[in-house]
C-alpha cells in the first residue's frame, strides 16, 4: 500500500484560544483542537477527567431492574450462579460482581465455558453443568446471553430468575425473554456513550447501583465499600475489548490503569504484573495491558479452561496467585509455540493458493481453534486484504475474521449469511461458523464480494501529522502534557509527530530474536542523544548521514528502574 502522510485537520483559532488560556504546549492544544476538543467543560472532563463526572448508573435502561433484583438476592440470602464468557471482559466482570457479592456475604458458583465441549457463552452443555450443582435463584450471564434464548428459557422453567448483561449486537429478531442490561438492543438510547461500553463496564455501573440502593438502606457494608478500587478490573477489559477510550471509558482507565500500577494493588494483579516483567511502581498503560496482561489473561480461555486467571484475580493471598501467574505465564507460552506453527502453515498456503486472492478464508480441521482469530489478524495485517481462518470445531468450520480499514466485515457477511451458521461482529473482527459443505461456496462468495468493494477502494494507508515538533522540544514539560492526553486507545488515537530534517550519524542496529526492529540514536543540542526505535523495520532501514523526515510517536521507556524518553518511527522519507 502507498502511504500519505497528512497534516490532521483543525480549526486553528480554536486551538489558539486554548493556547492562551491553557498553560500547556501549543501542540498539545492543537491534538485537542484535532479532536474536537475544545469548550471549557470539555478540555476539563478530557484532560482532567473525575470520579465525580461518572452519571447517574440508572440512566442505563434495565439497570434499575436488574439491581433492585440483586438487592432481594443480598437481603433474602439467595443462591446466584455467575456464567461469563472466557475472554478478558468476560473474566473481569465475574471478578467484579463475585467482589461486590461476597462483601454482602452473598457467594456466588461462578462457571466459564470450556471452549472445545461447551462452546461460547451460555450454551446449552454450559446450562446444563449449572444446574447439575443445583438450581440457583438468580442466574447472571456476563458478556453473553442476548441471543440465548432457549437457555434462558431452560433456566426460567426450571425457577431461575436470569439477568444479561453483555454489549453484543442481537444476531436475530428476538432476544432472550429476561432482564437485558445492553443499550446495543434498545432503538432508543438518549446516550450514545452507552453503546460504547464493555461487558465489565456496565457490571461496574450495575454494583454502582446496587450499592446506592443499599446506601439508601442504611446497610453500613455498603457506606464502606469503595467503587472506585475495582477499577482495575474495569480497565482491564475495556482496554482488552477496543472499545472507544472516551468519555466514562476514558475515567475508568485513567483511574483503573492507576490502581493496576498501584503498590497496593490487589494480590492477583500484582502476580500477573509479576510475570508480565512489568515492574512494581512503574506506570502501566493500555500497551501493556493489550501486549502483557490480556494475552495471559486470555491463554487458558484459548487452549483449556479460563476458571484460573479470575481464580487469580479473586486471591487474597500473593503466594496463591502467583502460582496461578506462573500457570497463566506457561499457558500463555503454549498458546504461542502454537500460534507460531500455525502461522507458518498457513503462510505457506496462501503463497501457493491464495495470494492473487482479493481475500483469503483458509480451514484446517487441526488447527487449534483458540489461535485461528490471532493468525487471521496477522494475515490481514501482512497481505492487507481480509481474512478468515476457520478450524474445526463440535463438527462445524469455526473461526474469525480479520479486516482491513477500506472494507468492511460486516457487510461482506451480511451477503452470506445463507451460507453461515452463525454469525457476528465488528467492522474489522467478525466470528463465524458454517457447515463443512458450505466452505468452497463460502471462499468463493466471500472473495466476489470483496473484489467487488476493492473496486472502490483506496488503497493509501494515511499518515495522520498531529504535527511539527523540534527534537529540543521533547524535554520533560513537553512529556508532563503529553501524559494529559493519556490513556491512548480507540477514538483516541496516539499522535503522530514530524521530526523534520533530521540525521541519523551512525548505522541502525538490527534487533529481537528475528532481527526484525531497528534502533538507532539521535543527537539533541541541548541534550542528552534520544534512542529510537522501528518495529519491524528491518526491510525499510533510512539511511544515514542525510537530512529525513521521521514520522513519530513519543513515550517514557521505564527499564531497570531507569526512566528515558524513547521515539517510536512509524515511518520516514526524504526531507527533499
Amino acid at each position: 500500500m502507498t502511504k500519505v502522510w497528512h497534516q490532521a485537520k483543525y480549526d486553528r483559532t480554536k486551538a489558539e484560544d486554548l493556547g492562551r488560556s491553557l498553560n500547556i504546549h501549543p501542540l498539545i492544544c492543537t491534538i485537542l483542537a484535532q479532536r474536537d476538543v475544545t469548550t471549557k467543560e470539555s478540555v476539563e472532563r478530557f484532560l482532567w477527567p473525575k470520579l465525580a463526572y461518572l452519571k447517574n448508573p440508572f440512566e442505563i435502561k434495565g439497570v434499575e431492574l436488574a439491581a433492585k433484583r440483586i438487592v432481594q438476592a443480598i437481603c433474602n440470602h439467595e443462591t446466584v450462579a455467575i456464567v461469563g464468557d472466557y475472554d478478558v471482559d468476560g473474566i473481569t466482570s465475574i471478578a467484579l460482581m463475585m467482589n461486590v457479592l461476597g462483601r454482602f456475604d452473598v457467594q456466588p458458583n461462578f462457571y466459564v465455558p470450556r471452549r472445545f465441549s461447551e462452546g461460547y457463552g451460555l450454551s446449552r452443555e454450559i446450562t446444563a453443568r449449572l444446574l447439575e450443582d443445583g438450581i440457583p435463584n438468580l442466574v447472571l450471564a456476563f458478556d453473553c446471553g442476548t441471543n440465548a434464548v432457549s437457555e434462558v428459557d431452560l433456566l426460567k422453567s426450571k425457577g431461575c430468575d436470569v439477568l444479561v448483561v453483555d454489549h453484543h449486537k442481537a444476531s436475530n429478531a428476538e432476544c432472550s425473554n429476561c432482564c437485558i442490561i445492553n443499550p446495543h438492543i434498545y432503538e432508543q438510547v438518549s446516550d450514545g456513550q452507552q453503546r460504547i461500553f464493555c461487558t465489565v463496564g456496565l457490571v461496574f455501573k450495575l454494583c454502582h447501583a446496587v450499592l446506592q440502593i443499599l446506601r439508601r438502606r442504611r446497610d453500613r457494608r455498603a457506606t464502606t465499600f469503595k467503587m472506585s478500587d475495582e477499577l482495575d478490573l474495569v480497565a482491564l477489559g475495556t482496554i482488552a475489548d477496543l472499545v472507544p477510550l472516551v468519555g466514562e471509558n476514558r475515567i475508568f482507565c485513567r483511574y483503573g490503569l492507576r490502581k493496576l500500577a498501584s503498590r497496593d494493588r490487589r494480590a492477583g494483579i500484582a502476580a500477573l504484573c509479576r510475570v508480565s516483567a512489568l515492574e512494581e511502581g512503574v506506570p502501566i498503560y493500555p500497551a501493556d495491558v493489550a501486549f502483557k496482561l490480556s494475552p495471559r489473561l486470555n491463554a487458558c480461555g484459548r487452549l483449556s479452561d479460563a476458571v484460573l486467571p479470575v481464580k487469580m484475580l479473586l486471591s487474597d493471598d500473593y503466594d496463591e496467585a502467583l502460582t496461578y501467574a506462573y500457570e497463566l505465564d506457561e499457558t500463555n507460552r503454549e498458546r504461542q509455540t502454537i500460534e507460531k506453527d500455525v502461522a507458518e502453515e498457513a503462510n505457506l498456503i496462501v503463497q501457493e493458493h491464495y495470494v492473487n486472492d482479493p481475500a483469503i478464508v483458509l480451514f484446517n480441521k487441526d488447527w487449534h481453534s483458540g489461535v485461528v482469530g490471532i493468525i487471521s489478524g496477522k494475515l490481514a495485517r501482512d497481505y492487507q486484504r481480509p481474512c478468515v481462518v476457520l478450524s474445526c470445531e463440535r463438527g462445524l468450520a469455526k473461526g474469525s475474521g480479520r479486516g482491513v480499514n477500506f472494507i468492511n466485515l460486516v457487510e461482506v457477511l451480511n451477503g452470506c449469511s445463507d451460507l453461515l451458521e452463525s454469525w457476528g461482529g465488528h467492522p474489522v473482527a467478525v466470528g463465524i461458523s458454517m457447515k463443512m459443505e458450505n466452505l468452497e461456496a463460502f471462499r468463493a462468495r466471500f472473495c466476489e464480494i470483496v473484489a467487488s468493494k476493492m473496486k472502490n477502494a483506496d488503497f493509501v494507508e494515511v499518515i495522520e501529522i498531529a504535527g511539527e515538533l523540534n527534537i529540543d522540544e521533547i524535554d520533560d514539560d513537553f512529556m508532563h502534557d503529553l501524559e494529559l492526553l493519556h490513556p491512548f486507545g480507540q477514538a483516541n488515537i496516539e499522535p503522530i509527530f514530524l521530526l523534520k530534517s533530521v540525521i541519523i550519524r551512525d548505522k541502525p542496529e538490527l534487533f529481537g530474536n528475528t532481527k526484525a526492529h531497528i534502533k538507532f540514536w539521535l543527537n539533541r543540542q541541548y541534550a542528552k542523544r534520544i534512542l529510537v526505535i522501528g518495529w519491524e523495520m528491518a526491510d525499510n532501514i533510512p539511511p544515514i548521514l542525510v537530512k529525513l523526515d521521521l514520522a513519530i510517536k513519543i513515550s517514557m521507556d521505564f527499564w531497570n528502574g531507569n526512566k528515558s524518553k524513547l521515539i517510536t518511527m512509524v515511518d520516514w522519507r526524504s526531507s527533499e
